[in-house]
């Protein structure tokens, strides 16, 4: 069986670049912030930035191809270099896009309907 999932850098001019372990191949902004990870982080960049986002998808072992789980990406993060340096993970994509840090809602400030009826 193969794992796949994928390396999420981000980084921006104004910002700190952080790297992250997702399974699975996201290919675009929604499917980023469908990681609990990769969200918790966006909601706390700065606005105003240009975010670029590089992903990097990788397969490892041989077979049917599965996501990895939470076990499987912790190893990844632990042996990756190694791992990387012996051929043992395969690339199989490779692609970036930019989105604006002031596009990103997640919803802060807005009241829920339950909330507004204690109000009254």
């Amino acid at each position: 069986m193969s794992k796949m999932f994928s390396v999420v850098t981000l980084d921006a001019s104004h910002s700190l670049m952080t790297e992250h372990f997702v399974p699975g191949s996201p290919d675009g902004l929604d499917e980023l912030l469908d990681c609990d990870e990769i969200s918790e982080v966006l909601a706390e960049w700065p606005l105003g930035d240009t975010i670029e986002a590089k992903i990097q998808t990788y397969l490892y072992g041989d077979g049917e191809t599965v996501r990895a789980d939470e076990e499987d990406l912790a190893f990844f993060r632990e042996h990756f270099d190694e791992l990387d340096a012996s051929d043992a993970l395969d690339c199989i994509s490779d692609h970036s896009f930019s989105f604006e840090s002031d596009e990103l809602d997640f919803g802060y400030g807005e009241e829920s309907e339950d909330e507004e009826d204690l109000e009254l």
